[in-house]
């Protein structure tokens, strides 16, 4: 029974078709949207009186199906506001690259933020699960859409990070090659922080420095192998 259930999720995880795309949020039913928007909506207007309920049928007019909605709701998730731990990212280290603070104290401080606002954000890990309708051209397409935007943030950070340290690209690399890896390495440790503690327990069988220090020491690696100076030395 366990082998034929592996089997169903596995074709699930492979079907390009429209159907699947509300496989990820099946568990979203629209009488409970309804509950909860009549809660958002008296919320938003105190003082008004018992707001008028709203109803499954206020809902059926813009999407005749559940999974259209589950479907839209999706691609909504996946639109510009995701990923706000990146864009706070982005923000930290554009500060940081104004201040004399060592790369090394910066990426490190950064990957602090970064893991503990991917923490605080359930969403953050709601996004990853997606992926595993990636191969959907339309979850493909807006997955990358989303890349691109978070690569432009990014760039412009490093870019001017580069510019203060006086270092460049290193031969056959680019700036778009380092975000691509940079990106791929916090949501590495997005994932694993979200079923390890940040500090290991002392107890712990194999011990380790504490995730947020690991990812500061790798995005250093980064910069030391994506980077040299501008001006060879000597």
């Amino acid at each position: 029974m366990l082998e034929a259930g592996v089997e169903l999720v596995r074709r699930h995880a492979a079907d390009t078709s429209d159907q699947a795309l509300a496989g990820p949020l099946a568990h979203i039913r629209l009488t409970e949207v309804a509950r909860l928007a009549t809660e958002i909506a008296a919320d938003r207007q105190p003082g008004v009186g018992r707001a008028q309920p709203i109803t499954t049928g206020a809902i059926y007019p813009l999407w005749p199906t559940q999974a259209e909605y589950q479907t839209e709701l999706m691609f909504h998730l996946l639109g510009p506001d995701a990923y706000p731990e990146d864009r706070d990212a982005v923000a930290e280290l554009l500060a940081l690259a104004e201040t004399t603070a060592p790369v090394e104290a910066i990426l490190t401080t950064v990957a602090a933020g970064y893991l503990e606002r991917a923490r605080a954000n359930p969403l953050t890990y709601v996004y990853l699960t997606f992926y595993v309708l990636g191969e959907h051209p339309k979850v493909r397409e807006a997955a990358q859409g989303g890349y691109r935007q978070l690569g432009i943030g990014y760039a412009t950070a490093l870019e001017r990070l580069l510019a203060r340290e006086g270092r460049r690209p290193a031969p056959g690399r680019t700036v778009a090659d380092f975000v691509v890896s940079l990106l791929a390495v916090l949501e590495g440790f997005c994932l694993r922080a979200r079923v390890e503690p940040a500090t290991p327990p002392p107890d712990d069988p194999a011990p380790r420095a504490p995730l947020p220090e690991l990812l500061g020491a790798t995005l250093t690696a980064l910069w030391h192998s994506f980077t040299e100076p501008a001006e060879p030395a000597g």
